[in-house]
């Protein structure tokens, strides 16, 4: 009786090897970086940062030029104001651009895992050992 479970137990253990695809992962970083539409989203976003910026440089030279305090004082609410405006723009357009980013390389990943016939692709950050690298076929698909 032991016998069988045992030979069972092989045979399932050996069915289950040859059937397994791999894994297969991705540089995230990689894809991230030289993906155009990630290129237009990091440069609309660092031309969000930089308008906030100088907006707060140019409200803090109009609070030094400011002769009374309370000038300043209303200078200061309304550019508080405004930069929390600017500030939430911000994020939520990064959130958006982000879930649109992860959106996109997970349907090319799909795609790979699917030609490929691959039972995961993970980020390359996650696998300690092994799996195939399909950064270039990602790539290619989000071209």
């Amino acid at each position: 009786m032991k016998k069988a479970i045992l030979s069972i137990l092989c045979f399932t253990c050996v069915t289950l090897a040859s059937n397994a695809a791999g894994v297969g992962y991705i540089n995230y970083d990689t894809v991230s970086t030289n993906y155009s539409l990630a290129k237009k989203y990091t440069n609309d976003l660092n031309n969000k940062v930089n308008a906030i910026r100088n907006y707060t440089n140019q409200k803090d030279k109009e609070v030094g030029n400011a002769k009374t305090a309370a000038q300043k004082a209303a200078i200061k609410k309304t550019a508080l104001a405004e930069i929390e405006k600017k500030q939430k723009d911000y994020l939520a357009t990064r959130k958006k651009y982000e879930a649109d980013l992860n959106k996109k390389i997970g349907a090319a990943a799909e795609t790979v895992r699917v030609q490929k016939k691959l039972d995961v692709i993970l980020n390359k950050d996650n696998v300690v050992a092994g799996g195939v690298d399909v950064t270039a076929a990602v790539m290619q698909i989000l071209k």
